[in-house]
């Protein structure tokens, strides 16, 4: 059941009909002796009201109920977005199983720095891949977005190259028919100030032509002293649906982020362990250059997302998006401190930069066909996609940088300029071709997939130094699979198997000039899912198994610079535990639990470095567990308001190359109110009043370590207040 408070975002193209009924009387026409048979709709349809999900198009690009999908995925809802306070990516997984989240803690706010099952994901926007280096990453703001999909496992057949973890698919706002004006205003600890508008509705009387409007701006000072964030961005989007069957949206975004914190490390000494005076650096501590430090992106994209319904057997969908993004990067960093320090007071340092120029063009069609074979019913999909990424990344060398005093710091200092050793015009292309089968017969349901891609990087790099021109070329081609079957029981429990395949592109040759084969994931998955008919609720467990194969090894005793083989292996085992609730009685509920244990099973030795086998990579908790509860008054003179608490738990972890130290495990509490003014007054109707502390008992906390001399803490107290108008 819907709570009162909340906010449905209106759909705009036809929907079956069993997606209109309440909770409990679709599941009463699930109930029949065949399944709700699978429509598309666009991602922008059903959206969610509270925090479970229904439906999701990001596993098989069709619009297909979670309880019937063989395979592990979670749903982060707008509502969840906005009452959690979520400004970043990062801050929307906090809550999500199997995610490991701000792996560099509020340093590297201004990136997406996070595992899945213990590998790195794929982050997609619009069902589409996010391509970008480091210092031109096209950040989206949280604010954009409706939704955000987390498919965990390998995802190749679906999207192409990616890692074994999975990926996160962030939705953004479309346009609505219902008439929307909402504008709010933040304010927080760290001069934190933030102004948000969100304007949608029809053009037309005929509501063929729909459109939205979102936007934002916000400075701050970053948890890091001396540093600074701000981003300013607008969000046009426009809809023309002249009919139920066919509907073309435009979609386009033009940001800036002046300024986005900073990129350094403390040593382990002083953050992990004592120092002999034992004084410990604060988690605001800066080890860069205030004059010196710049982080300079913008990026502007359009595209478009068009669907037409030629026949209820036949579907034709086709996106596309043009990405322009622009970086200058310059930083000061710690390197540990100076050799032979015995007082661990002076922080060696170093210098450098980037200006990096990037675009890239994306595109994926498919064609949906929806018949029987007798018994069987299949929802056929077949498509092609293409990505073309163009960068040119102008590099500095990282030369020596004055030390830093820590008792008597000064951020200010003669820096002079970077020194530019090289340029590099990058050339990437993917092509791939899929086929998926989703077939039911009575309460089963098969999952087939399989995909062929070709993959060519092309590369020309120029020494600034003495004019030499280095050219290389890597071409990669990769069948990736996927299978999985599940069970829809009458009682809403659903039993589940999957296996799938992902591939990632390496660069260089072997021994023998034999271009090195791609990285390849597997992932089993044995899981259990359960809707119980007539709630608003979704309960998964999973256990699996994922390995990353083909990866580079140094070959023990070889002399030269042909020296690597493909015999390493890295495996993750372990199990997901995820709940999501919404009773009657205005209480909703996340909780999670995560298990992953990570290591290298197949690594060489060499003279100079010990075999990684039995190690676990850094930054990778094998504990992890999360619960968020909110509970909104139904009566009285308090009706309407809405308190929440959560609690996020990171368990131990490894730092250094061959897990020389464990980081400490940490446990951070999180807490909203919000209170609908319309309910105190008339006369305040549409006017929203919420506050969101993060870290509520600033707890100390140290995300990771990858060594002595590199180690991140994780986010202190964030206090934000907001007020909000809708009208």
């Amino acid at each position: 059941m819907f709570l009162p408070s909340r906010l449905s975002t209106p759909v705009f193209t036809s929907i079956a009909l069993s997606s209109l009924l309440p909770a409990a009387h679709a599941q009463q026409v699930d109930d029949s002796a065949t399944l709700a048979p699978i429509t598309v709709k666009s991602s922008a349809q059903q959206e969610p009201v509270g925090y479970v999900a229904q439906d999701s198009v990001t596993a098989t690009k069709t619009d297909t109920p979670i309880i019937e999908i063989p395979q592990s995925i979670s749903v982060i809802t707008e509502d969840q977005i906005r009452e959690q306070g979520a400004q970043t990516l990062n801050q929307v997984l906090r809550y999500t199983s199997g995610v490991a989240p701000e792996t560099r803690g509020a340093v590297a706010s201004r990136l997406d720095q996070f595992n899945i099952r213990g590998f790195s994901a794929t982050t997609l926007l619009d069902g589409m891949r996010i391509f970008g280096s480091r210092d031109a990453l096209p950040q989206v703001d949280a604010y954009r977005l409706q939704r955000v999909d987390v498919l965990k496992g390998p995802s190749s057949v679906m999207f192409g190259q990616g890692g074994p973890g999975g990926v996160v698919n962030q939705i953004s706002k479309r346009p609505t028919r219902e008439r929307l004006n909402e504008v709010e205003l933040q304010l927080g600890d760290r001069h934190y100030r933030r102004a948000n508008v969100d304007f949608s509705g029809a053009v037309d009387q005929d509501e063929q032509w729909l459109y939205r409007l979102t936007g934002s701006v916000y400075k701050a000072d970053g948890q890091i002293r001396e540093t600074r964030e701000e981003r300013y961005f607008i969000a046009p989007a426009l809809t023309w649906q002249p009919s139920a069957d066919t509907r073309l949206t435009l979609l386009a975004n033009f940001q800036r982020d002046p300024h986005m914190g900073s990129y350094g490390s403390l040593p382990g000494i002083r953050t992990r362990f004592d120092a002999p005076d034992g004084i410990r650096l604060d988690p605001d501590f800066y080890d860069g250059d205030a004059d010196f430090e710049t982080s300079d992106r913008r990026h502007q994209s359009i595209g478009y997302d068009f669907e037409h319904r030629f026949n209820p057997t036949v579907t034709v969908r086709s996106q596309a998006r043009y990405l322009h993004a622009e970086g200058i990067y310059r930083s000061v960093y710690s390197s540990g401190y100076l050799p032979g320090s015995t007082d661990y007071r002076y922080l060696a340092r170093r210098k450098g930069g980037t200006d990096v120029t990037m675009d890239s063009y994306t595109l994926d069609n498919h064609i949906q066909g929806r018949f029987a074979t007798g018994a069987l019913d299949h929802t056929v999909v077949a498509g092609f996609d293409f990505a073309h990424l163009q960068s040119d990344t102008l590099a500095s060398s990282f030369d020596p940088a004055p030390p830093l005093d820590i008792f008597n710091p000064d951020y200010r200092q003669p820096i002079g300029p970077v020194n530019w050793t090289s340029k590099t015009n990058q050339r990437q292309y993917q092509t791939g071709l899929y086929l998926q089968d989703q077939i039911q017969i009575d309460k089963w349901s098969l999952l087939l997939g399989g995909r062929y891609d070709w993959s060519r990087t092309v590369s020309e790099a120029r020494n600034l130094k003495n004019g030499v021109v280095t050219p290389s070329s890597t071409r990669a081609t990769a069948f990736t699979g996927r299978v999985g079957l599940i069970y829809n029981f009458d009682n809403g429990l659903a039993p589940y198997f999957s296996y799938a395949e992902s591939f990632e592109p390496q660069s260089g040759t072997d021994a023998q000039d034999r271009p090195f084969d791609p990285l390849r994931g597997q992932q089993y998955e044995l899981g259990i899912k359960y809707q119980p008919p007539g709630t608003r609720a979704l309960y998964s467990a999973a256990l699996f198994d994922i390995r990353r194969q083909n990866m580079l090894t140094t070959i023990a005793g070889c002399v030269g610079s042909k020296c690597q083989e493909q015999t390493g292996e890295v495996r993750t085992q372990g199990l997901e535990l995820e709940a999501r609730s919404e009773f009657n009685n205005g209480l909703s509920l996340i909780a999670n639990y995560s298990y992953i244990a990570n290591e290298y099973t197949k690594d060489n030795a060499s003279p100079n470095r010990p075999s990684m086998e039995g190690m676990t990579p850094y930054g990778i908790p094998k504990h992890q567990a999360s619960v968020w509860a909110r509970y909104q008054l139904q009566s009285g003179p308090l009706s309407g308001l809405g308190m929440a608490a959560g609690l996020r738990y990171r368990g131990t972890s490894y730092g250094g190359s061959h897990n020389d130290f464990k980081v400490p495990a940490s446990t951070l509490v999180d807490m909203a109110l919000d209170y609908d003014l319309g309910r105190a007054s008339p006369t305040l109707k549409g006017m929203d009043l919420a506050l969101n502390v993060s870290n509520l008992f600033n707890t100390r906390n140290i995300s990771s370590c990858t060594s002595q001399d590199w180690c991140w803490y994780g986010y202190q107290r964030s206090v934000k207040a907001s007020l909000r108008y809708r009208w």
